[in-house]
C-alpha cells in the first residue's frame, strides 16, 4: 500500500539546510491543464521546496487559472513563483473550421508585472477571440501583448522545434527572428528537452547549434506533467480518461517515455550533460521573474449617485430612511432607529456603501421589471438596510436576526449577499449588470470539478478494462458522499481495505485510482457566481468563453474574491417561478386583487395542512422524511416552520423529537442558568441556532458582538485554534457573572458540539418564508397553485407524473390538453387542470403559438379538417398532430382517436392544396361549390355527410371520419407515450392505498435514498428487454417499473430473472424487494433481491407494535397516541408488551385505527425500532 501512504502523508518539508539548487524547472504542468497534468499545485511547491529550489513555474495550457492559488502556495513555502502558460499559437486566431490545423506551442512567462498582465489578456483573447477546440493565439496578439513578456521557444511540439525535426534550418531561423521582433532578442530562450523520445533526439544538437548561429541562450526544461517517475503510470491512465481511450489500445495518444517528471537538478544536468549551460540559464531566467500579487485591498466599483448628493453614503441614507416610512411608517420605534445607525456606521467604517446600492440597484431593476426576487437568503437577512432596501423581505428586528452574523466590523472581509431570483429572470438581471457597470467588468465565475473517490475507480477501471462487474463491486465499497476520500476508506476495519488486501484487481485500480483523485476533470460555471469590477477584468484575471458560451473567469471563486473582486451569488430559484405563476393564475381565475406580500402569518388552513404532512410541492417542505418531521412537530407559527428548516439536516435531526415534545409540554423545559430562558424558550430549550449560540456568548461569557461572531465562525468551520483562545475568555466572562462551574462546562461542549448542528437562523428564516407562502398558496388556492407547479416541471421526466397524482389526490381534476382550451402552459377551468400544449411530445413552442393565434384569431376548431386548414402546416407538421390527436387534444371536436389518425394524411392535403391554391390566388374545386350555395342551392346539395362547417376561415369540406375509436388499454397506451402519463386513468390509480401500505418507499422517491438503501416497491412492469450475456450466455433483463409517480430502471441479472420471469410480463403489477443502485451517483436503478406478483390486502389488517416493558419511556404510549392520530383510517392498533416475567397485549381504542400508510409505518419504527411494527402479520 506504498501509494496510499504516500497519497496520505505527501512530500516532506525539506531540512532547513537544504542547500541552494542550481536549476529550476520554467515548463511545469499543473492539474489546472485538464487530464493532461497530474501535479496539484501544492505537490509541485513541496517538491521544489524539498529540492530547494529558489523558483519554480507554472505553464499550463492556454491557461493561467491556478496562478492565484500557485502564487500563495509558493510564496508561503519560500520559493519564487514564476507565472507562465504554454499558448497554442496559430497563423491567424479569426481562422476557425479547419480540421487538422497547424497549431504550436509557446512558453511564455511573465518578468514582471506589466508582463503578467499582458499574459491574462493573452489568455482571455485568446478564448474570446481564437477559441476552436482549443484557446489559440497568433503572432499579431502576441506582439500586442510582449511588453514584460519571456519566451521560450517551445516545446517538440512548437514551431521552432518542429521545423528542426523536419530538417528546415531556415525555417526554424525565420521562427526565431519572429519571436525576438516580437519579444526583444534579450527576452527570447530556445527552450531545449531531453525526455527520452528516440525520434526526437536529433533536435537538441540541432537546436544548440542554432543557438550558437543566431546567439541566443538555451535553457532546458523538462516539460513536467507528473511528479514522480513512479506516476508515469497514472499519467496515462489521465491521459486514456481525456480520450475516452483504453490502455491496452495501440493507436491512442500517449508520452513515448517515463520522463516527464519533476527531476532533481542531479538528474537534470545528467540529462543535459552535453549542454550544462541551459541548466544553469534557467536561473537567469528566474532571477529576471517577479511578479508580485496584492491581495490586501477591495476593488469596489463605484456606484454613480444622483448630483445632489455628496457621496454614497448620504444616499444610501435616503434609500434607508425612504425605507422607514415605507416599512415601519412615519413614527418608527426607537429601536429601528437604533439599529439603523448602528449598521450604517458599521457600513461607513468599512467603506461598504456602495456594494449595499450596488445590490440595490439590480434588486430594483428585478423587481421593476416584474422579475420575482427571494426574500433573502443567508446572513444578510440579518441586516436592517437590507431590509429597508428590499434587498429582503424579513424584518430582522421581528424575528431577532443579528447583524453582526452578517457584517463584523472586526472581520474585515466583503459583505456577502446572495439574491435569488426566478429560473426564467436570472439571466436578464447579470444582463442589466453587464450593461450598467460594462460588459468587459462582468463575468460568471469559473469552478472545478474534480475527480471523486468512486469517479476515480470507475474511471480507472475502464481504462484498464475491468469488466463493469467488477468495477461497480469496487466502487461500492467507497461510500457516498462529497468528502469520502480513498485513504479513509483503505483505513483497517473499511470495506475497501479489506478487498484491497486480498484481491489483486481492487489492489491495481485502487492504485491507479490514488493518483487520479482530487485532479481536475473539467471546468464549468459556478452555479451562481458573478464577478463585478470597477476596472476592466482583465487588468486583474484571465477569462475565458468556449465558442457563443457565457464569459467565465479562469479563476475560481476563492481566487477571484482573494483578489478583493465583487463577488455576487445570482441564483436561479424554481420556486419562485411557481410563485409567481400561481399568483398570476389566482388573480387571473379567482382573486383579481391578491397580493402575496399581505398573507397573514398565521393562517390556520396552511398549518392544519403542513400539520397533516400534506406538503407536497411545497419548498423544503415535500420529503418524505420532512412530512413526519411536520406531523411529529405540528407547527403552528412561522417560528416552527424557521427551526424545522433548520432542524432537517444530518445531526440536528435527532432535536426534531425533543423539539416537538418540548412544544407539547412546554413544562418538560428547564434553564441550568436564568439567563439563558430569552435565548433559548422561543426553541423550547433546544440550541438550534448560530445566532443563538453568538447571544449566549455575550450574556454569559461577555463577549462582544466580533467576538459572539468569531466564536460562531469557529464553531462551524471546527476551528480548535480560534475556540482554544475564546475557551479561557468565555470561562473568565461567565464566572465574572455569577455562572456555576458545572454550567459554564455545559456551555463550552454546547458550543463545541453545535458544528455539527447549529444552522444560521437568518438563512433558514428566508427559506421557510418561500416554504410559508408556497404553503399558503397551496392550502388556499390549491388548484391555481398546483397548475403552476405542474407548468414549472414540465422539462422533467418524473415530476409531471407526480404531481398529476398529488393533484387527483387533493381531489383536483386534470384533463388533458385540448386545442380549443388549453394555454401554453397549465391553466385553471372552473377549478380542474387543463393540461398545456407544451406538455405534448413532439409539439414544439413556435407550433403552439400558430394554434393558439389561430384560435384567437377565428375561435375553436370544429374538426380535424378545420384545423388543419387553419393552421401552419410547415410550423404544425403531421408529427405534431399526431401526437395531439393520441393525446386527446382534439377529443373536443366530438372525433374518435383513432378515427382522425386514420384521416389524418387527407385532412393534411386538403389543407395544404387550399393554402397552396390561396397563396397563388386560384380558386378551387371548393370555392366552385361555395359559389353555388350562395347563389342559391339548397342547403342540403352542400351539407352532405362528407361536410363540416366551418367556425372561421377553415376548409368546408371534409371526407367523413370513422367512428370506431381505441380501447381503453390503447388510449392509456397513447397518453403514456404522448404525454409521459396515463392522464384519463392509471392501472395502478384503484390500488393506491394498498401500494401505500405495503411499500416502503413510492417509486418517485427511490433518487432521494441513499446508495445501497433496502427498499420495498410496487408498480406495474411497463417494459421488458432481454439480453444475452457475453461470458456466460445466460439471460437476463432491464424491466422498466412504474408507478402512479414515476418509472425506475430495474436491472434482473440472471438468476434473478430465471426465479422470476414469470411475473416479470407487460402490464403485471408486482412487489419489488431490492437495493436502490446510483450508477455514477446520477442514475437511479433497483438492483432487486425478489420479485413477487402484488396481491393487495384488504387494509384492515390489525398493526402489531411490540414493546419492551422495561426500555421504553415512560411517554411510550402518550408518543404513539401522538403518532397514531395523524393517520385515521380502519386498522386496529395491538401493541405487545414484553418483560422478562410476563407478556401481555393492549389494543387502542375505536379513536386511535388508522390508515396504514408507508409513513405512519416508518414513524413507528423511528419511534419503537425496525422489528417492532408489523402489519397483518408480516414485517412492515
Amino acid at each position: 500500500m506504498s501509494q496510499m501512504s504516500e497519497q496520505q502523508t505527501g512530500i516532506e518539508p525539506a531540512p532547513s539546510d537544504t542547500p541552494r539548487a542550481g536549476f529550476v524547472h520554467l515548463h511545469v504542468h499543473s492539474d489546472y491543464s485538464a487530464l493532461d497534468g497530474a501535479c496539484k499545485v501544492d505537490h509541485l511547491v513541496a517538491r521544489a521546496a524539498q529540492l530547494g529550489m529558489p523558483a519554480l513555474a507554472i505553464t499550463d495550457h492556454g491557461v493561467l487559472s491556478g496562478a492565484v492559488q500557485f502564487y500563495q502556495k509558493a510564496v508561503n513555502a519560500g520559493v519564487k513563483p514564476i507565472i507562465g502558460l504554454e499558448a497554442y499559437v496559430v497563423e491567424d486566431r479569426f481562422r476557425k473550421g479547419r480540421q487538422g490545423e497547424e497549431r504550436w506551442h509557446l512558453t511564455l512567462l511573465a518578468a514582471d508585472n506589466e508582463g503578467y498582465r499582458n499574459l491574462l489578456k493573452l489568455t482571455s483573447r485568446s478564448f474570446l477571440e481564437g477559441y476552436f477546440g482549443k484557446p489559440r493565439t497568433d503572432y499579431q496578439l502576441l506582439r500586442e501583448h510582449a511588453a514584460g513578456v519571456i519566451c521560450l521557444s517551445g516545446c517538440p511540439s512548437g514551431r521552432l522545434s518542429k521545423s528542426l525535426e523536419n530538417g528546415d534550418s531556415e525555417e526554424a531561423k525565420r521562427e526565431i527572428e519572429r519571436l525576438c521582433d516580437i519579444f526583444g532578442p534579450k527576452n527570447v530562450y530556445l527552450e531545449i528537452q531531453q525526455t527520452g523520445i528516440a525520434d526526437l533526439e536529433h533536435i537538441s544538437p540541432a537546436l544548440a547549434e542554432l543557438a550558437g548561429q543566431v546567439g541566443l541562450p538555451l535553457v532546458a526544461t523538462n516539460d513536467i506533467h507528473y511528479l514522480e517517475h513512479k506516476d508515469a503510470e497514472a499519467h496515462d491512465v489521465l491521459l486514456c480518461i481525456q480520450t475516452g481511450a483504453r490502455r491496452g489500445e495501440e493507436k491512442r495518444l500517449r508520452f513515448n517515455s517515463e520522463e516527464f517528471y519533476f527531476k532533481t537538478e542531479a538528474e537534470m544536468l545528467h540529462a543535459f550533460r552535453d549542454y550544462p549551460e541551459a541548466v544553469r540559464n534557467t536561473l537567469l531566467v528566474a532571477e529576471r521573474c517577479n511578479v508580485t500579487m496584492d491581495f490586501g485591498h477591495f476593488l469596489l466599483p463605484s456606484y454613480p449617485v444622483p448630483a445632489d448628493f455628496d457621496n454614497e453614503a448620504a444616499y444610501l441614507r435616503r434609500l434607508c430612511e425612504e425605507g422607514i416610512e415605507r416599512r415601519y411608517g412615519r413614527d418608527p420605534s426607537p429601536m429601528v432607529r437604533e439599529r439603523l445607525e448602528m449598521e450604517l456606521a458599521t457600513i461607513g467604517q468599512m467603506e461598504f456603501p456602495a456594494y449595499f446600492l450596488i445590490v440595490w440597484d439590480f434588486v430594483s431593476y428585478a423587481k421593476r421589471q416584474g422579475i420575482p426576487v427571494g426574500p433573502g437568503r443567508g446572513s444578510a437577512a440579518g441586516s436592517l438596510v437590507s431590509y429597508l432596501l428590499g434587498i429582503t423581505d424579513l424584518d430582522p428586528l421581528k424575528h431577532d436576526l443579528l447583524f453582526e452574523r452578517f457584517l463584523n466590523p472586526g472581520r474585515v472581509s466583503m459583505p456577502d449577499i446572495d439574491i435569488d431570483f426566478s429560473v426564467e429572470g436570472r439571466d436578464k438581471v447579470i444582463d442589466y449588470v453587464a450593461a450598467k457597470y460594462g460588459r468587459d467588468r462582468v463575468a460568471q465565475i469559473g469552478t472545478f470539478g474534480t475527480i471523486k473517490a468512486r469517479q476515480a475507480v470507475r474511471d480507472a477501471a475502464r481504462v484498464m478494462d475491468v469488466p463493469y462487474g467488477a468495477a461497480d463491486r469496487i466502487a461500492k465499497l467507497i461510500p457516498e458522499g462529497p468528502k469520502v476520500t480513498l485513504t479513509d476508506c483503505l483505513k483497517p476495519g473499511q470495506e475497501l481495505h479489506a478487498d484491497y488486501e486480498k484481491d489483486s484487481t481492487t489492489r491495481e485500480v485502487v492504485d491507479a485510482a490514488l493518483q487520479l483523485e482530487g485532479l481536475i476533470r473539467q471546468e464549468s460555471i459556478h452555479a451562481a457566481g458573478v464577478v463585478i469590477s470597477d476596472r476592466p477584468l482583465t487588468d486583474i484575471l484571465p477569462l475565458q468563453q468556449k465558442g457563443d458560451a457565457e464569459v467565465v473567469t479562469q479563476f475560481a471563486m476563492g481566487d477571484v474574491e482573494n483578489l478583493g473582486l465583487l463577488k455576487m451569488d445570482f441564483l436561479g430559484l424554481r420556486n419562485l417561478d411557481v410563485i409567481a405563476e400561481a399568483v398570476r393564475i389566482v388573480r387571473e381565475s379567482a382573486a383579481p386583487d391578491f397580493d402575496l406580500d399581505a398573507v397573514p402569518f398565521d393562517d390556520a388552513k396552511t398549518y392544519r395542512m403542513l400539520a397533516r404532512g400534506d406538503s407536497e410541492g411545497v419548498f423544503q417542505f415535500e420529503s418524505t422524511g420532512m412530512q413526519a418531521a411536520l406531523r411529529e412537530v405540528v407547527p403552528t407559527s412561522f417560528d416552527d416552520l424557521i427551526a424545522l428548516v433548520a432542524l432537517y439536516r444530518p445531526g440536528p435531526m435527532e432535536f426534531i423529537s425533543t423539539y416537538a415534545r418540548n412544544k407539547r409540554d412546554p413544562s418538560l423545559v428547564t434553564y441550568p442558568d436564568a439567563r439563558l430562558e430569552p435565548v433559548l424558550e422561543p426553541t423550547y430549550g433546544v440550541a438550534i441556532y448560530q445566532e443563538q449560540l453568538m447571544d449566549i456568548s455575550k450574556r454569559i461569557g461577555g463577549f462582544s458582538p466580533s467576538e459572539a461572531d468569531d466564536l460562531r465562525k469557529a464553531i462551524g468551520k471546527k476551528n480548535r485554534t480560534i475556540l482554544d483562545r475564546l475557551e479561557p475568555k468565555f470561562r473568565e466572562g461567565a464566572a465574572a457573572g455569577g455562572a456555576l462551574p458545572g454550567v459554564v462546562d455545559h456551555l463550552w461542549s454546547l458550543m463545541e458540539k453545535a458544528g455539527d448542528y447549529s444552522f444560521n437562523k437568518s438563512h433558514a428564516a428566508c427559506y421557510a418564508l418561500i416554504a410559508y407562502r408556497t404553503a399558503y398558496l397551496k392550502a388556499n388556492y390549491p388548484v391555481q397553485y398546483m397548475a403552476a407547479l405542474i407548468s414549472s416541471v414540465m422539462n422533467t421526466k418524473d415530476k409531471v407524473p407526480f404531481y398529476v397524482s398529488v393533484a387527483n389526490e387533493m381531489g383536483i381534476e386534470v384533463l388533458p390538453p385540448d386545442v380549443n382550451e388549453s394555454s401554453m402552459t397549465f391553466r385553471v377551468v372552473e377549478d380542474r387542470i387543463r393540461f398545456g400544449l407544451s406538455a405534448v411530445k413532439n409539439v414544439g413552442e413556435n407550433a403552439i403559438t400558430n394554434i393558439l393565434e389561430a384560435r384567437d384569431q377565428d375561435g375553436a376548431f370544429s374538426d380535424l379538417f378545420d384545423f388543419c386548414s387553419r393552421v401552419d402546416l410547415t410550423t404544425v407538421n403531421s408529427k405534431a398532430i399526431e401526437s395531439l390527436i393520441k393525446a386527446g387534444a382534439l377529443d373536443s371536436t366530438g372525433a374518435s382517436r383513432r378515427g382522425m389518425l386514420e384521416v389524418l394524411p387527407q385532412a393534411m392535403s386538403f389543407a395544404k392544396k387550399a393554402q397552396a391554391d390561396a397563396t397563388a390566388g386560384q380558386g378551387s374545386i371548393f370555392d366552385l361549390l361555395g359559389d353555388a350555395h350562395a347563389i342559391g342551392d339548397s342547403p342540403e346539395s352542400v351539407a352532405s355527410p362528407t361536410t363540416s362547417r366551418p367556425n372561421g376561415n377553415g376548409l368546408h369540406h371534409t371526407v367523413p371520419i370513422p367512428t370506431d375509436d381505441f380501447s381503453k388499454e390503447e388510449r392509456l397506451a397513447l397518453e403514456k407515450e404522448t404525454l409521459g402519463l396515463f392522464l384519463s386513468s392509471h392501472p395502478l390509480r384503484s390500488l393506491g392505498r394498498e401500494i401505500r401500505g405495503e411499500a416502503t418507499h413510492l417509486i418517485s422517491e427511490l433518487a432521494g435514498l441513499p446508495d445501497g438503501a433496502e427498499t420495498t416497491v410496487v408498480g406495474m412492469v411497463s417494459g421488458v428487454k432481454r439480453i444475452t450475456t457475453k461470458k456466460t450466455g445466460d439471460v437476463m433483463a432491464f424491466v422498466t417499473l412504474e408507478g402512479m409517480q414515476g418509472t425506475v430502471e430495474m436491472l434482473c441479472f440472471p438468476r434473478i430473472y430465471q426465479e422470476h420471469r414469470a411475473v416479470l410480463e407487460e402490464d403485471k403489477v408486482v412487489k419489488v424487494r431490492g437495493r436502490v443502485d446510483h450508477k455514477d451517483e446520477a442514475e437511479t436503478k433497483l438492483i432487486p433481491f425478489t420479485i413477487e406478483e402484488f396481491v393487495p390486502r384488504t387494509g384492515e389488517e390489525p398493526i402489531y407494535l411490540t414493546l419492551d416493558g422495561e426500555g421504553v419511556p415512560a411517554t411510550i404510549i402518550d408518543d404513539l397516541k401522538q403518532v397514531l392520530c395523524h393517520f385515521p383510517g380502519h386498522c386496529p392498533v395491538q401493541v405487545n408488551v414484553v418483560t422478562p416475567a410476563d407478556r401481555f397485549c393492549l389494543r387502542f381504542g375505536e379513536a386511535y385505527r388508522v390508515d396504514p400508510q408507508t409513513s405512519l409505518l416508518a414513524e413507528l419504527k423511528v419511534l419503537l425500532g425496525e422489528a417492532a411494527v408489523s402489519w397483518g402479520g408480516v414485517a412492515a
